[in-house]
């Protein structure tokens, strides 16, 4: 008795808790067992039962399905409502048994409310089974073959012969008859349905809740047509079902059966299953209808009034048998025909992820990568055939493909390489492999080529890409440099790639639009280049480089008008290195920048005191790298800060060559630059003019000061024949004075060219005939002392 209270209790008290299902399933089950069978005769206490128990049972289904989701969905509302009619008709079947001495009206109503509630819960199920996500008339079909299967010996054990004994056939014997049967349908529902949600631990518990009823009905069908009573185990089996449905409702795992389940993979395993359950069901009834009356003692015909019936259960199991395995065998067809589909996407998507691998998506050309596999399957087979001809590589860089860009934007750039690479491609035939490496450089592999024949590639190669480029109306004009290995042994692919690319950068070096062939003194100055650089990073820091300076003398006067800063290297050690062999490593590594400011930093200190003194200058030469650099400007200015120095007690000077090597765009980005310094007052010096191919254009263009004459200029004017030299010379100077420039020449080594000069009404002179180039203080012992005698 206390436990029947404690299970009611535990609807109210427990049902938020996470545990309570399993607190209500012991308690109730405790409950379930004890009150049917210690209760003996007394009324009061099974009628008491059959009220708190289901009571709890109803309280803990609303708790559940409200925490657990379950209120919003349809199928499980009806679910619910069904087994809440289940509860409250049964108790009122229960006190029409003992308080009202079965009165037909509410026996009536008993009834009724049953099979109502049981078809709520056929409807809902039918209804959930067809919402699952895999094919909706597998999760019937399985019910059916279910229901079908148990109902075979169900009807042979028990519901044929109480048909068989049955003197008439009444109402309560057809309602006592029809529980079971429903019960099988809604038990194999809920089975098919836990199947084909996962693992779901409430659904197993309303299953054996089901499971429960059906056993309660059977015994139930028993005592209506047995002289022999089951009561308590009818009771108790009923309770049972009360208890587990209420702990399946409370069980926390139920919050999934509302969602949605991908139905299981088919695999060998489950075609398996389905086979030897179909097998086990085909041979259940055969078996049952044979054995049991023999069993009973008389033989097989004993049976045959019920054959009929038996035989039509067998053939439905049969086609519903048949029917689910067609839908194994179209869903096995489906899955072949989807896995089909898979490995051929994947198969698509292999080849294309390989091709991606080893080609340029911009032109389709193959890359690095193939070209790499390429030569090292070229290499291979030279080695097998020594005296075949060598394989050949030659590289191509576009020149000053950059400019373009920028000019015109990379969309245009873009289909520039487009229509380069279309063009090398109509160069390639046969084994010859074409690549772009990236940017706009592109590789061609000769696998048998003789020297002759790669240079013609080459030729050829070098006028493709010269022909006009009519582009959005546009016409374009490019050069391309190329580097060619031929006519030697070739250890690795990557030496291959080295020794072509050493003799791209040669080719670039040499003027660009043109053909350089790798020998082995290219990898020697290579190696000699790796030496210098790292020389270079090293110098700053153990304080090797020092500046010489060099007099820039007023002709007329003899008076030194500004000094240049000229670096100086010697390593420790070693011998000083000239400034033409590491000023362009310099520049190529990018350590021209830190040198840069060091020499700037160095010469406006030494400078500060000629200035202050004397009124005289400092010229700095500045590459093209450190006027790429966005804080050159803001460098210049902080070190004329730094060191009191007015800005027109500096001078910049800068090459031709060095404008020429810039891109378009980048030359108008350094003439603002020197525009803005020259605004503060910085003089500009054009350097080395005459050397270049647009001297005329860059007067116009740059924001010049001093235009400083090279060398190759001087020393013919005083040659056997000086006529075109000096007249050249003249030209350049009076165009200079018309301009408002002053004019430096630079290399005078006599007095007879400084006189040629002085007539030519060239006021500055720069050379050996002045000074060498000396340390700060040499150039302060020839400050102190008198003009004429500094000029002489």
């Amino acid at each position: 008795m206390q436990s029947l209270f404690a299970a009611a209790r535990t609807g109210s008290r427990l049902a938020g808790h996470p545990r309570a299902w399993l607190v209500f399933l012991v308690l109730g089950g405790l409950a379930a067992v004890a009150v049917p069978f210690a209760a003996g005769a007394s009324p009061v206490v099974e009628t008491l039962s059959w009220v708190l128990l289901p009571g709890a049972s109803a309280l803990a289904v609303l708790t559940g399905m409200r925490r657990n989701g379950l209120t919003g969905s349809r199928p499980w509302r009806l679910i619910g409502a069904g087994l809440l009619i289940t509860l409250l008709v049964s108790a009122l079947g229960w006190g029409v048994g003992w308080v009202w001495l079965r009165s037909p009206l509410l026996l009536g109503v008993y009834q009724v409310g049953t099979l109502a509630a049981y078809g709520l819960a056929l409807v809902a199920l039918v209804m959930l089974s067809l919402r699952a996500s895999g094919p909706r008339w597998a999760a019937l079909l399985d019910a059916g073959t279910i229901t079908v299967g148990v109902a075979m010996p169900l009807w042979t054990l028990l519901i044929g012969p109480v048909a068989d004994r049955a003197v008439h056939i009444d109402t309560d014997l057809v309602f006592a008859l029809a529980l079971p049967v429903v019960d099988l349908f809604i038990l194999g529902l809920v089975i098919r349905l836990a199947l084909d949600s996962g693992r779901v631990p409430g659904l197993s518990l309303l299953g054996a809740s089901y499971a429960a009823m059906f056993f309660s009905d059977v015994v139930y069908l028993l005592n209506q047509t047995s002289n022999e009573v089951y009561g308590a185990v009818s009771t108790a089996c009923w309770l049972g079902w009360a208890v587990l449905t209420g702990a399946a409702m409370l069980h926390p795992s139920m919050a999934a059966a509302n969602r949605t389940q991908e139905p299981a993979p088919f695999t060998r395993a489950r075609l398996a299953a389905v086979l030897a359950l179909a097998l086990a069901l085909t041979l259940v009834s055969p078996l049952v209808s044979v054995v049991v009356p023999m069993v009973a003692g008389a033989g097989p015909a004993a049976g045959a009034h019920g054959g009929s019936s038996v035989t039509l259960l067998t053939v439905l199991l049969a086609v519903l048998l048949v029917l689910r395995l067609s839908t194994v065998v179209c869903v096995s067809v489906a899955q072949a025909a989807d896995l089909r589909v898979a490995l051929h996407r994947q198969d698509v998507l292999q080849r294309s992820l390989s091709h991606r691998a080893s080609h340029d998506p911009l032109t389709g050309l193959g890359n690095r990568t193939l070209l790499g596999e390429a030569l090292h399957t070229v290499i291979t087979s030279h080695a097998a055939a020594p005296d075949a001809p060598h394989p050949a590589l030659l590289l191509l860089d576009l020149d000053a493909f950059k400019d373009v860009n920028d000019t015109y934007g990379h969309p245009v750039g873009d289909e520039v390489l487009t229509v380069v690479a279309q063009r090398l491609r109509e160069l390639v035939a046969g084994e010859r492999i074409l690549a772009r490496l990236g940017g706009d450089e592109f590789a061609i592999l000769l696998p048998r080529a003789e020297t002759g024949e790669a240079m013609a590639v080459a030729q050829r190669m070098l006028e493709t890409v010269r022909a006009p480029y009519l582009l959005d109306g546009r016409e374009l004009y490019l050069t391309t440099s190329i580097g060619v290995l031929t006519g030697t042994a070739i250890a690795t692919a990557s030496d291959a790639l080295r020794d072509a690319d050493l003799a791209l950068y040669a080719a670039k070096a040499a003027g660009k639009n043109q053909i350089t062939v790798f020998d082995g003194e290219l990898r020697a100055r290579r190696l000699h280049h790796a030496e210098i650089a790292v020389g270079l990073r090293q110098a700053l820091a153990r304080e090797e480089f020092t500046l010489a300076y060099q007099p820039v003398v007023d002709l007329t006067s003899g008076t030194i008008y500004a000094v240049e800063a000229l670096l100086r290297w010697t390593p420790a050690g070693g011998r000083p290195i000239p400034p033409d062999v590491f000023i362009p490593v310099a520049e190529d590594t990018g350590l021209i920048v830190e040198i840069g400011r060091w020499v700037l930093n160095q010469a406006c200190a030494d400078a500060k005191r000629w200035h202050e003194r004397y009124g005289i200058a400092v010229t700095v030469n500045v590459s093209g790298r450190q006027l790429r650099e966005r804080a050159f400007r803001d460098t210049v200015l902080d070190v004329l800060a730094r060191y009191a120095l007015p800005e027109n007690a500096l001078t910049l000077e800068v090459t031709e060559s060095m404008l020429l090597a810039t891109t378009a765009a980048e030359t108008r980005r350094i003439v603002e630059l020197l525009a803005e310094l020259r605004t503060h007052g910085v003089r500009i010096a054009l350097d080395d003019f005459g050397t270049g191919y647009s001297s005329l254009a860059y007067l116009r263009t740059l924001p010049v000061d001093i235009l400083k004459i090279d060398r190759s200029f001087t020393a013919p004017l005083t040659d056997t024949d000086p006529h075109q030299a000096r007249a050249f010379t003249k030209a350049i100077v009076e165009l200079s004075a018309s301009l408002g420039l002053s004019t430096v020449v630079e290399g005078v080594e006599s007095r007879e060219q400084a006189a040629v000069l002085q007539q030519m009404g060239c006021p500055l002179a720069q050379g050996y005939l002045f000074s060498q180039p000396a340390p700060a203080r040499a150039i302060d012992d020839m400050l102190q002392v008198a003009p004429s005698k500094t000029a002489a």
